[in-house]
């Protein structure tokens, strides 16, 4: 697959997670039932993939070259990612709060994951455009562009991602979701030096009562995939708690 073709299945994906996103907003903007834990999936799934994978090379690969043509759209592009990166920090730390229980903190997390949402939007739609313009150039330097495949813990992280990401649109689309074929693709062993270097754990999203108060056993992993419909004991949000 060329790099061209691989950003554009990826920003279906994201599209895809937008989608989902939307819709847990609008059940909590009404008082409906939400899975905390599906929240905190995606909020995995923004930050380790979006920004930490998707973003992270697109800066790297596509707006180096975008410079190098002196398009003029490449420093518009960087702006929305730095407003992506501040709303990701936003959402983050009102999850904590909704965890808590904390009062207006369920319409607090709808205002910024709607701000989010609006912001990719139009990001996408930019990016695309600029993208479909130079898919059609040919020349050895728009050839050479190569997306860097993930290998060792990085690749691992992004499999579980993965897997949640599909089982959310299963769940909420009814579909699967359009994710990059990488995983498909043969990768190298990651080297000795990488394998002693792997200290990073995998987040865990912490369960919480309806009280707002930590569960004492069963914390759930923020890679774990689960129903919006939860079993007995499982935390919930209904909205904001006066």
């Amino acid at each position: 697959m060329g790099y061209w073709t691989r950003i554009i299945t990826e920003h279906q994906a994201v599209n895809e997670m937008l989608q989902i996103q939307n819709e847990l907003l609008n059940r909590l903007k009404m008082a409906k039932g939400v899975n905390i834990v599906h929240l905190g999936n995606l909020l995995s799934f923004w930050r380790d993939f979006l920004e930490q994978e998707h973003m992270s090379w697109e800066e790297e690969v596509a707006f180096a070259f975008f410079r190098k043509i002196n398009h003029p759209l490449v420093d518009g592009l960087q702006r929305d990612h730095e407003r992506i990166r501040n709303s990701l920090a936003g959402l983050e730390g009102t999850i904590k709060l909704l965890r808590q229980g904390k009062p207006h903190s369920g319409r607090e997390y709808v205002r910024l994951g709607e701000e989010f949402a609006e912001t990719m939007a139009g990001h996408l739609t930019r990016e695309n455009a600029a993208f479909k313009e130079l898919a059609a150039m040919s020349g050895e330097d728009l050839a050479s562009l190569k997306y860097p495949l993930p290998t060792g813990f990085r690749r691992q992280k992004l499999i579980g991602v993965f897997s949640v990401a599909e089982d959310m649109c299963q769940e909420y689309l009814e579909k699967q979701c359009t994710l990059p074929d990488w995983l498909e693709e043969s990768t190298p062993e990651p080297a000795e030096a990488e394998k002693s270097d792997r200290l990073e754990e995998p987040e865990l999203l912490e369960a919480t009562t309806g009280t707002g108060v930590p569960a004492e056993e069963d914390p759930q992993p923020v890679l774990e995939g689960r129903s919006s419909f939860p079993e007995a004991g499982e935390d919930t949000l209904t909205g904001d708690r006066e």
